[in-house]
């Protein structure tokens, strides 16, 4: 279970929990999405209004005397892989609805661990937090084994990041197990200099826990979501699809089992050459780089507009890989190593291009 929660609002919680769940769906994997926030946001963003709902998560979560509500009544089927639980301004009132109580911040736990019926097996459950550390976020905290905070390149967003994670230092210490935390940048200007210093700040403070992908600024995310539609609906050809799906893939990441090609005998010297292999694979084209000795190792092609996307360090091999979206086609592409542009070792093409070098080429 994911909690995407920021105290600041505007940053993308939303947006990220629509279009992330939508592009997990799309890899056929079956994601619930649970509307925490009483301006209903997720709700609205995929085209339902609560006020035409006879049935809420607010009323799944009502005190025991009133349960009379269940599960099925509430749940909505989206499509065969993507469900939600719907939220509605009635949300506001839940502090109101259990004043003092022992267990008040385990209600959504029970809810969700207890409540769903045993044939329902969710591979994702997403729960979007409202704009604040209160009593429901706090609920989402409690339940979730990740967190995921969307950050927007601005002043007041860094200005944030101290109490967030002081608060989820606060409640990690109460929990058995410490949930992972990790970082979104979200309207992203790569062309911005600030947005290169935030980007810096936050990865200074998060590190490996910052996620590789970034959300770009796309007008088309938010023609989506005025649609009613996830962009995985509106617009699967934008960038906003592409960085969406690029997150969902990373994630998956982690469960996949990465096994290094086989290696053939080459000099320690010229070890970067060693072919590794670009291949399709579940979610995109995986690229794989060897440079045991580089610090960094970066992929751009005509396929993401040259703007370089980082591998990750696999291995103490020097194995670098990342999973990229790219549509049918022809495509051209190079690696970029600490800074210096390589062809792929392991490409079976290669095309100059108008400035005289060479780029690999890929057709899927």
């Amino acid at each position: 279970m994911i909690a995407i929660a920021n105290q600041k609002g505007g940053c993308g919680k939303t947006t990220t929990a629509i279009n992330l769940g939508a592009c997990l769906a799309r890899l056929n994997r079956k994601v619930l999405l649970v509307d925490l926030d009483p301006q209903a946001h997720t709700t609205v963003g995929l085209g339902i209004f609560p006020e035409k709902l006879e049935r809420t998560l607010c009323d799944l979560l009502a005190p025991g005397e009133e349960k009379k509500t269940s599960w099925e009544e509430v749940t909505l089927r989206l499509n065969p892989h993507l469900y939600l639980l719907p939220g509605d301004l009635r949300l506001q009132r839940f502090e109101e609805i259990f004043p003092g109580h022992p267990q008040r911040e385990k209600q959504l736990k029970y809810l969700l661990l207890f409540s769903i019926p045993r044939t329902e097996s969710f591979d994702f459950v997403l729960i979007d937090c409202p704009p604040n550390l209160g009593l429901l976020t706090l609920n989402a905290l409690e339940v979730a084994e990740e967190v995921l905070i969307p950050i927007e390149p601005s002043f007041f967003s860094l200005h944030g990041l101290a109490k967030m994670s002081e608060t989820l230092q606060r409640v990690t210490e109460k929990r058995s197990r410490p949930f992972q935390t990790h970082a979104l940048l979200t309207l992203f200007e790569r062309r911005s200099t600030f947005s290169q210093e935030v980007y810096e700040e936050v990865r200074k403070h998060f590190g490996e826990r910052l996620f590789h992908t970034v959300i770009h600024d796309n007008v088309a995310l938010r023609e989506a979501a005025g649609a009613g539609l996830s962009i995985v609906d509106f617009d699967p050809e934008s960038i906003g699809y592409r960085d969406y799906m690029g997150l969902a893939t990373e994630i998956l990441e982690r469960g996949w089992k990465w096994e290094t090609p086989e290696e053939t005998p080459v000099s320690e010297k010229d070890s970067w050459k060693r072919p590794a292999g670009t291949r399709k694979v579940c979610g995109g084209v995986l690229f794989q780089y060897y440079a045991p000795e580089a610090k960094e190792v970066l992929v751009a092609g005509d396929f993401n507009q040259w703007l370089a996307e980082p591998l990750l360090r696999r291995n103490g091999n020097g194995l670098w890989q990342k999973v990229v979206l790219i549509l049918e086609g022809s495509h051209r592409y190079k690696f970029l190593v600490d800074g210096e542009w390589k062809a792929d070792p392991g490409a079976r093409e290669e095309k100059e291009n108008t400035f005289g070098t060479r780029d690999s080429y890929l057709v899927l």
